[in-house]
């Protein structure tokens, strides 16, 4: 089969490797439509330091084109779905607890001939039956495979389950903060976004913030207090990847809020915190990693039910054939999501 591997520092190549064949237990589906997330963006940069060639991707859908007569489920070839790669043991105490996005385990890892791969980059995958979640076919490919990055933000969302009538800051407007947008008004709060880009202002005001704000040329502090009559957010999601204004983000959480640190920091370099200005506010400072079986479930229900809107996030959708093109749009800050299709 066909996959997408990063070769060299912006380079990727298309290359011929061996065909999954599911085993008992597994279904073999047929990848349509891989996005294009960050982590992919830094391996094809060269910033995430990973050995190469590597055959990336994860955010991902297609359908199921062959089940074993071993393997007992409910699913039928032609079902079209999603599906997490992301490896986890399945017997360590967190995969025990239902958080095996927290997997300290041993897992298999998938290999396409002496090839390492995260999956989605390829025309096939073959995955265990529990990895793998229906979506509805009256939906886009495309759409679908937003499943992952919205599970992300739900397993963010949960952490702190943010209340009817409460106020949230979100901390930068790019796709994760868009879909923490989403979630939170689904949630019957009131949001406030901060981004110094203001195409993406713009977008955030279009898809239901309540106000936004420029960090470059306004004060935020001020402009938070005015809104929250001087008490600040009840939880604050921090999307952005600058740990040089993750500091200063604390500040403008209400006494006894939560603030979320979203995503990984690059560069990533320590911050400082006022151990008092904890003690006495009672404020929660906590992170979010990956999303879990429950999260990734929920996402492909709130997207094959049209209760979450994605399409202005699919910025751009590229043949394999031009996958070089496809990564190098990626870059671009001013996209959100780019697409690749098999």
């Amino acid at each position: 089969m066909k996959a997408v591997a990063v070769t060299g520092k912006g380079k990727v190549e298309i290359l011929e490797v061996k065909h999954p064949v599911p085993e008992n237990g597994q279904v073999l589906i047929k990848i349509h439509t891989c996005l294009l997330c960050t982590w992919e963006q830094r391996i094809f940069s060269g910033e995430s330091g990973m050995d190469l060639p590597f055959i990336p991707g994860h955010e991902a859908s297609g359908k199921i084109v062959s089940i074993p007569e071993g393997t007992v489920t409910s699913f039928k070839e032609g079902d079209h779905v999603v599906f997490k790669t992301l490896d986890d043991c399945g017997h360590c105490s967190f995969c025990y607890q239902g958080f095996n996005n927290l997997c300290g385990g041993k897992s298999k890892k998938r290999v396409y001939g002496d090839i390492p791969s995260s999956g989605g980059l390829a025309e096939y995958i073959s995955l265990d039956v529990g990895k793998v979640f229906p979506v509805s076919d009256q939906i886009p490919y495309s759409t679908a495979a937003f499943t992952e990055p919205l599970a992300c933000c739900i397993h963010s969302i949960r952490r702190v389950n943010p209340d009817l009538g409460e106020t949230v800051l979100i901390i930068g407007a790019g796709l994760m903060g868009m879909l923490h947008l989403k979630l939170s008004l689904l949630r019957g709060c009131r949001v406030i976004v901060i981004e110094p880009r203001a195409d993406r202002r713009k977008v955030a005001i279009k898809e239901g913030a309540h106000f936004t704000i420029d960090p470059v040329k306004e004060d935020p502090g001020s402009l938070i207090s005015d809104f929250t009559d001087g008490e600040g957010c009840e939880y604050i999601f921090f999307t952005a990847s600058k740990s040089s204004i993750a500091e200063e983000a604390v500040k403008y959480l209400k006494k006894m809020g939560t603030i979320v640190y979203y995503g990984s920091f690059h560069p990533n370099d320590p911050v400082t915190i006022d151990p008092n200005k904890i003690h006495y506010g009672e404020y929660v400072i906590t992170g979010s990693y990956s999303p879990s079986t429950v999260d990734f479930y929920t996402a492909s229900k709130l997207l094959s039910r049209g209760l979450i809107d994605v399409s202005e996030f699919l910025t751009e959708e590229w043949s394999s054939s031009d996958a070089q093109k496809a990564m190098e749009r990626a870059l671009d800050p001013e996209t959100f999501r780019v697409a690749i299709n098999f």
